[in-house]
């Protein structure tokens, strides 16, 4: 698709400082243009109907009606309406929920101005988004979930490799996946995956399971 003109934007959002600094980030574009704003999902709807937009940059906690809810109503009455969340909630749960309500695309708002108006771009022609933080916390809740399922709740003795037990030191000193990879010299993913392994392995559900496990067998003396 082919973008003519500047694609119009709308944004929720309760705090009127964060508005206010979209409308800063985003004046000079020659992509996009903010049309309209509304601090809660009521008001929304109203600016939706008068302003006609084509993206709307929605914010999770609002009063009166939160993002989630908004979302649904919006694309109930404009089905064909882009959607992209844009808050501080990186809560794997919020992200599931607010696609299930027909967003396109999800951003922190600690994004850059390149990365906002790149995924407005995307959503606007069709396309889903997801910052990069994202997709990783979104791919650790669905190894989360299925090892839950799969893991059983006995712990039991196993042999640990000298990586596993890098990492099972290094996830009690609380570092994300990343800051983990980083450390090791490694992808997240990879990590991810040592410790999906490690779960299974150990018969632990979780990682305060794993720290317990670590503890008890004395694997986070030097």
């Amino acid at each position: 698709m082919l973008m003519k003109n500047k694609i119009k934007v709308v944004i929720a959002d309760d705090h009127q400082i964060f508005i206010e600094g979209i409308k800063a980030l985003i004046k000079d574009s020659d992509k996009v243009t903010l049309v309209g704003e509304a601090t809660d999902g009521e008001a929304l709807l109203t600016v939706i109907k008068s302003k006609n937009p084509d993206v709307v940059l929605m914010d999770i906690n609002m009063p009166k009606m939160n993002g989630i809810e908004a979302s649904k109503k919006i694309k109930a009455t404009f089905p064909d309406m882009k959607i992209v969340g844009l808050t501080m909630s990186d809560d794997a749960s919020s992200v599931s929920e607010m696609m299930k309500a027909g967003v396109l695309g999800y951003l922190l708002k600690t994004t850059s101005k390149a990365e906002l108006i790149n995924a407005i771009s995307r959503v606007y022609q069709g396309e889903k988004y997801l910052s990069n933080e994202m997709s990783m916390k979104l791919i650790e809740k669905m190894f989360d979930d299925k090892e839950k399922d799969e893991v059983s709740h006995t712990p039991r003795k196993a042999e640990i490799t000298r990586r596993e037990l890098d990492i099972i030191r290094l996830v009690a000193q609380e570092m994300t996946n990343a800051e983990i990879a980083k450390k090791l010299n490694n992808s997240p993913m990879t990590i991810i995956t040592h410790r999906k392994n490690l779960l299974r392995k150990l018969g632990v559900r979780n990682t305060a399971g794993l720290v317990k496990y670590a503890v008890i067998n004395g694997l986070l003396e030097s």
